[in-house]
């Protein structure tokens, strides 16, 4: 659950007292990328945890309004909802401030059935922090690659919180990485993307994306490597741009689209995002998304062949 809280600048200092207008409940963490995924049209589920309190029942209600598939769901008894406190300025950029709760208890078996029947898992690195949610997602993460079903995984912020011999055995198991360039600097010690493309594919990673925010992102594969800019929008609210980013460009990968077209969708999906307040709900539909890019005709050649395929 996210508390946005929009403040005037950064940074904030000791004594300092900034005025805001106002407090916005958002789904917030992986339920952008649920939420942005269901509208997009695909057919999303999550396992998790939730706290047995009101934030957990607004999340719970809030995805399964929004299409997503909360069966497996799980709420713990005595234990409240993680939390995360985002400042947000005038310029869009965000602070987070995270309160632990009920995410990491997942500690049921995992389902293979409902892997076999996925056309691909997702994570992030929050579930790879402590366990007893690091062994459910190893294991998940393993079984999905015997399967041979598509693994996707993005690091997040807690990437130096992961243990290296974790990090390794996710790498060597996932089809595409998703990261930004902050992240991909702190695994590969460098700023030079083709360079840190390298050295994660070397780790036994199939696809490479390095998000750049308002710069685009670049896509590296073994043979092949692309940068794709971003489109200029008024920024409003950086948080959630990622995971939307991140379930636009699974939408594209299981639709089997050009890798060209897919990062497009991806930064125009993240671009929308920045324009509004907020993660989760905020997430652009899929025809909000075709009518942007119908927008942006003038600067992308071949539009009408990527939205014939959409």
């Amino acid at each position: 659950m996210d508390l946005i809280i929009p403040i005037e600048c950064f940074p904030i200092k000791e004594d300092d007292v900034q005025i805001s207008q106002y407090i916005k409940k958002e789904l917030g963490g992986v339920c952008n990328f649920l939420i942005a995924s269901s509208k997009l049209g695909l057919k999303a589920g999550i396992v998790g945890c939730i706290g047995e309190d009101e934030n957990g029942n607004f999340i719970k209600n809030s995805l399964d309004k929004e299409g997503v598939d909360v069966t497996s769901l799980d709420v713990i008894k005595g234990e409240r909802t993680a939390m995360v406190l985002v400042l947000v300025d005038k310029k869009g950029k965000h602070s987070f401030i995270g309160v632990n709760g009920a995410g990491i208890e997942i500690c049921k078996a995992v389902d293979t059935d409902k892997i076999k029947s996925s056309k691909s898992i997702y994570t992030s690195g929050h579930t790879l922090v402590r366990s007893p949610s690091l062994d459910f997602t190893l294991e998940a993460i393993k079984k999905a690659s015997e399967l041979s079903v598509p693994v996707f995984f993005d690091p997040g912020p807690l990437v130096d919180k992961i243990q290296t011999s974790v990090l390794n055995t996710v790498l060597a198991n996932t089809n595409t990485l998703l990261l930004n360039n902050i992240e991909a600097e702190f695994l590969t010690k460098t700023q030079k993307l083709k360079q840190a493309s390298i050295f994660l594919l070397d780790k036994g990673v199939k696809t490479v994306v390095i998000k750049l925010g308002c710069y685009g992102c670049f896509i590296a594969q073994e043979d092949f490597s692309i940068y794709l800019p971003s489109f200029k929008v008024p920024v409003i609210d950086t948080t959630g741009a990622g995971d939307i980013f991140n379930a636009a460009y699974i939408y594209g990968r299981l639709k089997q689209l050009p890798i060209n077209h897919i990062g497009i969708i991806a930064n125009a999906a993240g671009a929308i995002k920045v324009t509004r307040l907020g993660g989760g709900t905020q997430a652009p539909s899929k025809e909000e998304l075709v009518k942007f890019l119908k927008e942006q005709k003038s600067i992308i050649s071949n539009i009408d062949q990527l939205i014939e395929h959409f």
